[in-house]
């Protein structure tokens, strides 16, 4: 029962962050104002705000204006619930929980918006360090060396590509991503999120469903890689030979 409350909790908190990342692109209050269908702007019964259920019941659409209800919000909701689960199967902290939420915002906003908030990311550096600095100092300075490591490189590939490859956004992830893992998961991380995204990006443009040319959101990519080097980053650095 006790993982059924956490899955259930994870479910509740990524249905909060569907709404937190569509005000925050929006330039709305994130807390005031009741949820509303983004197409007609009717507010949302508590019926209609039911994790995963209300998009069943509804079946995928405004109980008002019958518009479709936008696939993510139940996947987010889903992704909520799996991440709590995993998190404290893996036996990591509270922090740690509250930290992959905070990913989990980001990879929604620079999936669908193609932006990175610092209203998100400074928060979770800010956690990140405080936390650190009251559990474990020594690991705080060498995560922190991670961190600017990792963020001098993609602020190397920022100025190297004018900003067309990346953006500012992406420096400041990377700069939390090595904060939170450390040497060498951080490693890792970024090459899955590069190898990741090239796979990707290849199938797309062989899909007609993008060009050479496209612009693809990389926050995605450093999110999962960063999920994967957190919970089996350990076993996939052991099988490497590391």
């Amino acid at each position: 029962m006790s993982w059924v409350f956490l899955f259930l909790l994870g479910l509740c908190v990524g249905s909060f962050l569907n709404c937190w990342v569509y005000r925050l692109n929006h330039g709305l209050s994130v807390m005031r104002g009741r949820s509303f269908c983004p197409k007609c702007r009717h507010q949302l019964a508590w019926r209609d705000n039911i994790p995963l259920l209300s998009f069943l019941f509804l079946r995928g659409c405004c109980r008002c204006c019958h518009s479709p209800i936008a696939s993510y919000y139940p996947l987010v909701e889903l992704a909520g619930g799996v991440l709590t689960v995993l998190v404290i199967s893996s036996q990591l902290s509270v922090i740690s929980l509250i930290l992959a939420y905070f990913l989990l915002a980001v990879f929604v906003s620079d999936w669908l918006y193609q932006t990175i908030p610092d209203q998100i990311v400074y928060p979770a550096i800010i956690l990140t360090g405080f936390y650190l600095l009251i559990t474990n100092y020594g690991l705080l300075i060498t995560n922190l060396f991670s961190g600017l490591a990792a963020a001098g490189f993609f602020g190397a590939l920022v100025w190297l590509t004018k900003g067309k490859g990346m953006g500012l956004g992406d420096v400041k992830l990377a700069g939390l991503m090595g904060l939170i893992l450390g040497w060498p998961r951080i490693a890792l991380a970024i090459i899955l999120a590069f190898l990741t995204g090239a796979i990707v990006g290849v199938i797309l443009v062989l899909l007609n469903k993008k060009t050479m040319r496209s612009q693809i959101a990389f926050g995605p990519f450093l999110i999962a890689a960063t999920f994967i080097s957190l919970f089996w980053g350990e076993k996939i650095i052991k099988i490497w030979g590391y």
